[in-house]
C-alpha cells in the first residue's frame, strides 16, 4: 500500500470547513488563471497591440486600488461569508460578460466589466486570509495557508492542461454541428466554472471573530500606522516588480520566441505542478530552514532564475535559448510561490489579528496600484521598443528589495515568539515549585 509522506499526511486533519473554503477558492481560480494564461493572446489574435492589450487589462485593478482602504476598514472585525458569497457571483457574471463584450469587439464595456469584476475581486482577496485563518486551528495555520495558495497551482495546472488539450483538437464536427476550440472556448469553459464557489461558500461556517468591529470603521489607532508600513513595504516593492514582467510572460515567449499559447499552457502546466507541490511541502520546509531560509533564501534563487530567463533574449536565435528560458520559468515559479503561504503567515502574526482584513485590503490595494501601474508603464516601455530583458532586471531588482525587507519583520516575530516560550517556561517552573 502506498504511503504518503508525513508533511502530506498533516492535510488529512484540516476540518471539513477548510477543504469547502478552498474548493470555493480553487473554482474563482481557474477563472482567474485562465485569463492570466489565454487573455493576452486571446486579445492579441484580435490584433490588439501590446500596449492596448495593457491598457484595457489593467482596468480591472483600478476599483481595487481605490476601494481596498474603505473595504478593508469596513470588514475589519465583521463576519465575512456573505460577503464572499455575492462577490463570488459578481465576479463569476462580469467576468463572463467582460469577454463575451471582447469577443464582439464592445471595449468600452469590457472596460466597466473588468472595473466591476475587479471590485469583486477585492472584496474575495481581503476576506480570503482572515477567513482561512478563523477557519482552521491555530496549530494548522501553514498547512491551511499553504492549501489555500496552493489553489492557484491547481488551478493554472488544469487551466494549461485544458488548454493544451482542447487546442490540440482544433475542432470538432458532428453533422451540421461545429466548434472551434481556441483560446475563446478555454476560457468561456472556465469562467462558467466560476459560478460553482458561491454554493461551497454557502456550505462554510461564519465564524465571528474575537474583537467585535469598531464604532468608528474607519478609525486605524496610530500606533498601528507603522506596523502596517513596515509590513506592506516588501508587498510594495515585490508587486510592482511582479506587474512589469509576470504579467507579460506569454507575450515575453510569443514575441521573443513565437511560442504559440498552446506551447505556453502546456509548459505553464508542468510550472504550477511544481508550484503545487512546493506549496503543499512549504510547513515542512520551514520547520527546516525556518522564516530565513524559507522566504529570503528560496526567493533569491529564484530572482537569480528570473535574472537568466530575461537575457536569453540576447541569444534568441541560438538552440538553447528557448529551452533555457522555459526551463527557468518552469523552476522560477515553484521557488517564489513557495514564499507566499509563509510571506502571509509571518505579516498576519506581526500585524495581529485585529489588522488582518486591513492588512489583506492594503496588500490588495498595492498588488492592484501596483500592476495597474506596472501594466502602464510597460505600456510605455513597449511602445519605445525597451526589450523585455531590461523590463526583467527591473523586475529582479525591485524583487530583491521585496525579499530583503521581510528581515526586519522576521526578526521581530521570533522575538515575540521567544519571549512567548521563555515566558511559558518561567511560568512552568514556578508552578512545579509550588
Amino acid at each position: 500500500m502506498l504511503r504518503l509522506p508525513k508533511w502530506l499526511k498533516s492535510y488529512h486533519s484540516l476540518p471539513s470547513s477548510v477543504w469547502q473554503f478552498v474548493a470555493g477558492q480553487f473554482l474563482i481560480n481557474l477563472t482567474v488563471t485562465s485569463q492570466f494564461l489565454l487573455l493576452n493572446l486571446f486579445l492579441k489574435g484580435k490584433g490588439l497591440s501590446d500596449p492596448a492589450i495593457a491598457a484595457l487589462t489593467s482596468q480591472r485593478f483600478i476599483a481595487t486600488f481605490f476601494l481596498a482602504l474603505p473595504a478593508g476598514l469596513w470588514l475589519r472585525g465583521r463576519p465575512l461569508r456573505r460577503p464572499m458569497i455575492l462577490s463570488a457571483a459578481l465576479f463569476s457574471l462580469t467576468a463572463l460578460i467582460a469577454l463575451e463584450s471582447m469577443r464582439l469587439n464592445m471595449m468600452t464595456a469590457a472596460s466597466a466589466c473588468l472595473v466591476a469584476m475587479g471590485l469583486a475581486s477585492l472584496v474575495l482577496n481581503i476576506a480570503g486570509l482572515p477567513m482561512a485563518l478563523r477557519l482552521a486551528p491555530p496549530e494548522q495555520s501553514s498547512e491551511t495557508l499553504s492549501l489555500l495558495f496552493a489553489t492557484w497551482a491547481a488551478a493554472s495546472m488544469c487551466a494549461g492542461i485544458l488548454s493544451s488539450v482542447l487546442q490540440g483538437i482544433g475542432q470538432f464536427e458532428i453533422g451540421n454541428f461545429h466548434l472551434v476550440f481556441n483560446e475563446y472556448s478555454t476560457l468561456l469553459l472556465l469562467t462558467l466554472a466560476g459560478f460553482g464557489a458561491p454554493f461551497f461558500y454557502a456550505r462554510i461556517p461564519d465564524p465571528r471573530p474575537k474583537k467585535p468591529p469598531a464604532r468608528n470603521w474607519l478609525h486605524v489607532h496610530h500606533e498601528n500606522w507603522p506596523v502596517l508600513l513596515r509590513a506592506l513595504l516588501p508587498t510594495l516593492c515585490i508587486a510592482t516588480g511582479a506587474g512589469l514582467s509576470i504579467q507579460f510572460l506569454n507575450l515575453f515567449f510569443s514575441s521573443v520566441f513565437n511560442l504559440s499559447s498552446a506551447s505556453y499552457s502546456a509548459y505553464g502546466s508542468i510550472t504550477n505542478l511544481f508550484v503545487l507541490f512546493a506549496g503543499l511541502m512549504v510547513p515542512e520546509v520551514k520547520r527546516r530552514l525556518g522564516w530565513r531560509g524559507l522566504i529570503i533564501g528560496v526567493q533569491f534563487v529564484a530572482v537569480i532564475l528570473l535574472i537568466i530567463m530575461g537575457i536569453t533574449e540576447l541569444w534568441k536565435a541560438t538552440a538553447w535559448a528557448l529551452p533555457l528560458a522555459i526551463g527557468c520559468m518552469i523552476f522560477r515559479q515553484p521557488l517564489m510561490s513557495m514564499a507566499g503561504p509563509s510571506t502571509s503567515e509571518l505579516t498576519m502574526n506581526y500585524v495581529g489579528e485585529r489588522n488582518r482584513e486591513l492588512v489583506s485590503a492594503c496588500n490588495g490595494a498595492i498588488w492592484s496600484g501596483a500592476w495597474w501601474l506596472a501594466a502602464r508603464t510597460f505600456e510605455i516601455l513597449r511602445n519605445h521598443d525597451l526589450p523585455y530583458w531590461q523590463v526583467f532586471m527591473v523586475t529582479a531588482a525591485l524583487y530583491l528589495a521585496g525579499t530583503f525587507s521581510y528581515l526586519l519583520i522576521i526578526r521581530v516575530v521570533e522575538k515575540r515568539s521567544n519571549e512567548a516560550i521563555s515566558l511559558c517556561t518561567t511560568s512552568t517552573h514556578e508552578q512545579l515549585e509550588t
